[in-house]
């Protein structure tokens, strides 16, 4: 299978994170292929503080996050893509100075930006921007990026925490992508909210469909993957 698409990012990104999920094998040449085509749109307009740039393509159309719910505004299109093209290339696990170099920009970028931002608008604590975009960053913090950020990730689970419904989801945030982004954390830290979800799951996991199949697959095995985190 080819996983890159020199057309879209957004598409790269998602079937790399599907390799991912699913433990598929990408062949050592490709891996180098998208680190490159990815590393190449850092420079390229529309890039969201130094991040990765969607393509011109990609900025026509929604953005599709990896369980199915779509993102349409601009700034969360660039800004998401950016927070989860870092955390795949990150992932792709090839290391030379030209990579080192990319992502060290990336992660300079969006520390700035958060601080920035966070001082002008009052951001809570571990969070940026809006719930979504908050998701985003927490996935790329989850891997590795932007270290100097990494100590707000239990803030933004408090965060998460206070906007719990009652009934095992949380309100504002695009539910599946959180359950995604919770895995990635992981359960050191991120295990109340994973409690606290996990009836919810375990009521409705294989009864709410989404309109393609392939979401319904990813959507079923990361809550099957929290389940057995949360034993």
């Amino acid at each position: 299978m080819k996983y890159l698409n020199p057309n879209s990012l957004f598409q790269t990104i998602d079937n790399v994170s599907e390799a991912l999920l699913f433990n598929f094998e990408i062949e050592k040449a490709e891996k180098q292929e998208i680190a490159d085509f990815i590393v190449g749109q850092q420079n390229k307009p529309h890039a969201y503080a130094n991040t990765f740039a969607p393509t011109e393509s990609d900025l026509k159309k929604d953005l599709v996050l990896f369980t199915g719910e779509k993102i349409t505004t601009g700034a969360g299109k660039c800004h998401m893509a950016g927070e989860e093209a870092s955390r795949v290339l990150r992932k792709l696990g090839i290391h030379n100075e030209k990579i080192r170099q990319a992502l060290q920009k990336a992660d300079n970028g969006m520390l700035e930006m958060v601080l920035n931002l966070t001082e002008r608008y009052g951001y809570v604590d571990g969070t940026y921007c809006c719930n979504p975009c908050s998701c985003s960053l927490w996935i790329n913090l989850a891997s590795g990026g932007i270290p100097e950020l990494a100590h707000i990730l239990p803030d933004g689970l408090a965060y998460l925490k206070s906007t719990r419904d009652g009934k095992g989801r949380w309100k504002g945030f695009p539910y599946y992508y959180i359950i995604y982004v919770l895995n990635e954390i992981g359960p050191e830290l991120a295990h109340e909210e994973m409690e606290y979800t996990a009836p919810y799951i375990e009521k409705k996991l294989n009864s709410k469909k989404s309109t393609k199949p392939k979401y319904d697959l990813r959507r079923n095995y990361i809550c099957e993957q929290l389940l057995k985190k949360v034993g």
